[in-house]
C-alpha cells in the first residue's frame, strides 16, 4: 500500500510539474583555430531550433531565448572540418563554449551542458529506430542506464544492473530476465541481447553478461521485431559499447570484495596516427570469485580492442573485437533447496544457503569470440548509409549435476549432464536514412536489409542417472556415471537457419507538435537440424517460417519538454522446436502490443520520466498434449496476456542523482491446457516491482568529490512455476549503499548490498526443488585512477 501510495502522490506531482513552461536559456561562445586564432565568419547553427548565428571578427556567437532541452550544435567554416556537438540547454545562462576547429583532425564529440556534475540522464537513443530521434519523440517505452549508473553500483554484470530498470529483474544467477512479465532466456529468444542494435549474444545463456566494455544499457520494452526481427516479447536489451577517442585516456580499476571477489581493469584510448584519423581503444578485464554456496568458483577473462579510421567528417570504418573467457566449477547456477511441506505449500527458509544440488566435480569453460565491422558514409545532411557485419562464436565444454524428482527425507535423486557445444552467428546488416519533405511534411526514412546465418556445428549432449545425496550430508564419492553406462538421453546434431529481412520505415513530422512513425518488416527464416551419428534418436528439425511485422507509433507534443504516444508493435518467434514426431510443424509464436504513454523532461530538462500503460498478447506457445499413439505430441495454446503500467524517472535534481521507478503487470494464461489452467499466473512474474536509487554529491569545498547514495528495491510474491500455483517466492525488499570519493584522478568507491541480509529468492527454472538465491550481505571497495 505504501508503494501504491507513493506511486500515485509522485505521479500527481509530476504531472503538475509536466506542463509550466520551463524558463528560457542563452549559450555563448567562441570558435578558434589549433593555434588559439579566432575564426571569424564560421557558421553556427542550433539544430532543431532554427536559430543560426555567424561568428564575428573575434570568432563569439551568442544565442538567446532557447527553449531548455537538447540539441545538436554545428560548426562549420571554410577550409576547417566542420563539427557536432550534442548540448543539453538549462534555464538561465550556460557555461561559455569553446570550440576548435581543425584542418586535419576529425571528431565528433558529445559534451554535456550541465552545471550540477555528472547525470544518470540519456536523452537521446537510435536503437529504438536507428534514427537520431531524441527519446521524448519515440513512441515507445525506452530506459537508459548510464555509465555513471553503472559506475556508482559497481555493477560488473548485467545481472547486477537489472534491478536499475523498472519492471524487470534477473530470476536467478543465469542469463534469464523478466521483462513486463516475459522471461527472456537466450535458447528461446536469441535475439534479446543486442550489442549497438545488431543480433549476436557474445554470452551463452548460462553467463552473466558482462560489463567490461558497456558504456551504457538501453531496455526497449516490447516486441521489437520491427527493426530486430525475432526477440523477447517483453522487451529488448542493447549494449552500447565504448568506442575509440580522439583525446587519449588511460585509466586503470580494481575492486576487491566478500567471497574472495577480486577483479582488474585497463581501458586505453586515443589517435594512433599523427594526423588523428586512426583511432583505437583497448580494454583488458580479469575477474575471480567465489560464492556464498559451496563449490560456486568462477573466473572470467576480457579483452576488447578496437579501432576507428577516419576517412573524412562524413566516412568511417570501425572495428571491434570481443573475447571472453569464463572458467567455473558450476557452469550454470542452478540455485538453493526448497523444502516442500505436507501441505502442498513450500518452506523457503528451511535449508541453509550454501548448499546445492551440483557437486565439486562439475565444471564448464566457455571461449565466447565477436567481431564487428562497420561502416559510416554521409553523402549530404539528407543522406546516410550504415554496413555491419558482426561475427561471433560461443564454445561451451560443461558437466553438471540437476536435481530429479522432489525432496524426500532431506534427500534428492539428481542427474548428470555432459554438454560440448559450437554456437555461431553471422549477421550483415545494411540500412540508409534519407530526410525529404513532401509540403508542409518531413519525412525521415530508413530502408534495410538483414542477413542472417547461425545455429551450431555441434551439440554433443548426454544424459544419465547419478547418485542420490543427502542434502545436509552429501557425498559426491560416486557422482560421475561409469562411461559404459548407456544415455537416458542423447543428441549429437548441427543446425544451421538462415534468416533473411528487409525492412521501411518512416517517421513523419508536421511542424514540431505531431509525429508518426510507420515500419514494415518482412522475415523469412529457413532452417534444418541434421543428426550427425546414431546417438542422436531424434528426427531432426526443419523450420520454414515467414512473415510481415508491422510497428505504428504516434506522437504529440503539446509543449517542447511534455509528449504524448501510442504505439502498436508486433514480432513473431519461430518455433524452437518443428519435429514431425512432436506433431509440427508448429505456427509461429507472435506477440502483439498496445501501449499508451506520456513522457516528460522536467526541472529544467534535468528530469527525464515516463508514464505507460500496455497489453501484450502471445499466442502459439508450445505446451505437452500427448495422446495414446503419441506421447511426445505437443500443440500450439492461445497463450498468455500481460498488462500492466509502468512509471520511471532518471535524472538529476539539484546534487541529487536519481533513477527509480514502479511497475504494475498483470500475466495470466488465456486457456485451459497441460501448459495451465485459464487465469494462472506466469511463471517469475510479480505483479508489483519497485526501485530507487539515490545518490548526493557534495559540493562545498571541505567535502567536494564525496558522494552518499542509498537505494532499496521491492518485488512482490511471484509463482515459481505455471503448473503449480502453490509455488509461490514471497515478496522481498532489498536497501543497499554506496559512498565515494573523488580527488583528483583517483577515485575511491564502496559499496554494500543487501545492507538487512535479507533471506530471498529471485525466481525459479524450472521445478519447485531449487530456486535462485538473492545474495546476503555483501561489500565491494574499487579503486580507479584515470593516468591520463
Amino acid at each position: 500500500m505504501k508503494i501504491k501510495t507513493f506511486s500515485i502522490l509522485l505521479l500527481l506531482f509530476i504531472s503538475a510539474k509536466s506542463f509550466a513552461q520551463p524558463p528560457l536559456g542563452t549559450l555563448k561562445g567562441r570558435i578558434v583555430t589549433a593555434k588559439d586564432e579566432a575564426v571569424s565568419g564560421a557558421t553556427v547553427q542550433l539544430q532543431e531550433s532554427g536559430m543560426s548565428a555567424i561568428t564575428d571578427l573575434d570568432g563569439n556567437f551568442d544565442f538567446t531565448a532557447i527553449s531548455p532541452g537538447t540539441y545538436v550544435l554545428t560548426v562549420s567554416s571554410l577550409g576547417f572540418t566542420a563539427i557536432k556537438q550534442n548540448l543539453i540547454i538549462t534555464a538561465g545562462k550556460n557555461p561559455f563554449l569553446n570550440l576548435q576547429l581543425s584542418e586535419s583532425k576529425q571528431e565528433l564529440t558529445e559534451v554535456v551542458i550541465n552545471t550540477t556534475g555528472k547525470s544518470y540522464q540519456v536523452q537521446h537513443s537510435e536503437s529504438s529506430t536507428r534514427m537520431d530521434i531524441p527519446l521524448l519523440s519515440t513512441p515507445q517505452s525506452v530506459q537508459v542506464v548510464s555509465s555513471e549508473v553503472i559506475r556508482d553500483r559497481q555493477a560488473f554484470t548485467l545481472n547486477e544492473i537489472a534491478s536499475s530498470f523498472t519492471g524487470m529483474k534477473a530470476n536467478n544467477g543465469n542469463g534469464s530476465f523478466n521483462m513486463r512479465g516475459f522471461t527472456a532466456y537466450s535458447p528461446n529468444d536469441a535475439s534479446f541481447l543486442l550489442y549497438n542494435g545488431i543480433r549476436g549474444n557474445l554470452f551463452l545463456w548460462s553467463q552473466q553478461p558482462l560489463l567490461y566494455n558497456i558504456e551504457s544499457v538501453e531496455l526497449l520494452r516490447g516486441p521489437s521485431g520491427a527493426l530486430f526481427s525475432e526477440g523477447a516479447p517483453g522487451g529488448v536489451i542493447n549494449f552500447i559499447t565504448k568506442k575509440p577517442m580522439a583525446e587519449s585516456k588511460y585509466s586503470v580499476d580494481l575492486s576487491l570484495g566478500s567471497w574472495n571477489f577480486r577483479r582488474v581493469s585497463a581501458d586505453f584510448t586515443g589517435p594512433l596516427s599523427k594526423n588523428g584519423k586512426l583511432l583505437y581503444r583497448a580494454i583488458i578485464g580479469y575477474d575471480k570469485s567465489e560464492s556464498f554456496r559451496d563449490y560456486q568458483d568462477k573466473e572470467n577473462i576480457f579483452l576488447a580492442p578496437s579501432l576507428t579510421y577516419l576517412f573524412s567528417d562524413k566516412t568511417n570504418l570501425n572495428l571491434e573485437v570481443n573475447y571472453a573467457h569464463q572458467k567455473a566449477v558450476h557452469q550454470y547456477d542452478n540455485g538453493t533447496f526448497i523444502q516442500p511441506k505436507p501441505d502442498g505449500t513450500f518452506d523457503f527458509n528451511y535449508y541453509p544457503d550454501n548448499l546445492t544440488v551440483q557437486s565439486p566435480t562439475d565444471y564448464g569453460k566457455t571461449d565466447n569470440a565477436s567481431a564487428t565491422l562497420s561502416f559510416n558514409h554521409t553523402f549530404n545532411e539528407k543522406f546516410k548509409l550504415t554496413v555491419v557485419q558482426r561475427a561471433v562464436r560461443n564454445v561451451l565444454d560443461y558437466t553438471d549435476h540437476i536435481p530429479v524428482g522432489s525432496i524426500r527425507n532431506d534427500s534428492i535423486s539428481r542427474g548428470y549432464q555432459d554438454w560440448e557445444t559450437d554456437r555461431f552467428s553471422l549477421q550483415t546488416t545494411a540500412y540508409a536514412t534519407y530526410n525529404i519533405r513532401t509540403g508542409p511534411l518531413r519525412h525521415q526514412l530508413i530502408v534495410g536489409a538483414d542477413y542472417n546465418r547461425y545455429g551450431w556445428t555441434k551439440n554433443d549432449y548426454q544424459y544419465k542417472e547419478s547418485t542420490r545425496i543427502s542434502i545436509f550430508n552429501p557425498d559426491y564419492s560416486n557422482d560421475i556415471p561409469s562411461a559404459s553406462l548407456p544415455a537416458e538421453e542423447s543428441d549429437d546434431n548441427k543446425r544451421i537457419t538462415n534468416l533473411i529481412g528487409a525492412y521501411v520505415q518512416d517517421q513523419v513530422s508536421l511542424g514540431q507538435q505531431l509525429k508518426l512513425l510507420l515500419s514494415l518488416r518482412y522475415d523469412n527464416y529457413n532452417g534444418k537440424e541434421t543428426p550427425l551419428s546414431a546417438r542422436d534418436n531424434k528426427q531432426g528439425d526443419e523450420l520454414q517460417a515467414s512473415g510481415w511485422i508491422p510497428r505504428i507509433g504516434m506522437v504529440y507534443l503539446p509543449q517542447e519538454n511534455v509528449s504524448i504516444y501510442g504505439t502498436y508493435l508486433k514480432s513473431f518467434n519461430p518455433q524452437t522446436s518443428n519435429n514431425a514426431l512432436s506433431g509440427g510443424p508448429f505456427p509461429t509464436r507472435t506477440a502483439t502490443q498496445y501501449e499508451l504513454g506520456s513522457k516528460a523532461h522536467l526541472f529544467n530538462q534535468q528530469l527525464s520520466t515516463t508514464l505507460s500503460l500496455y497489453q501484450i498478447n502471445y499466442a502459439n506457445i508450445l505446451t505437452a498434449a500427448p495422446t495414446e499413439e503419441n506421447s511426445h505430441r505437443q500443440a500450439a495454446i492461445d497463450g498468455t496476456r500481460s498488462r500492466g503500467i509502468e512509471f520511471s524517472a532518471t535524472g538529476t535534481i539539484r546534487n541529487f542523482n536519481i533513477i527509480g521507478g514502479y511497475a504494475y503487470n498483470e500475466h495470466v494464461v488465456l486457456s485451459t491446457s497441460a501448459y495451465g489452467k485459464k487465469g494462472d499466473r506466469f511463471a517469475n512474474a510479480p505483479k508489483h516491482i519497485a526501485n530507487l536509487w539515490l545518490k548526493y554529491n557534495l559540493r562545498t569545498s571541505v567535502a567536494k568529490g564525496l558522494g552518499l547514495a542509498a537505494g532499496v528495491r521491492y518485488v512482490s510474491d511471484q509463482v515459481g512455476l505455471i503448473s503449480n500455483q502453490n509455488f509461490i517466492f514471497p515478496e522481498y525488499t532489498v536497501f543497499d549503499a554506496a559512498i565515494n570519493y573523488q580527488r583528483g584522478r583517483y577515485n575511491l568507491q564502496i559499496n554494500a548490498y543487501n545492507l538487512t541480509n535479507k533471506h530471498y529468492f529471485t525466481g525459479s527454472r524450472s521445478g519447485t526443488t531449487t530456486g535462485g538465491l538473492g545474495d546476503p550481505f555483501n561489500i565491494r571497495v574499487g579503486v580507479s585512477y584515470q593516468i591520463r
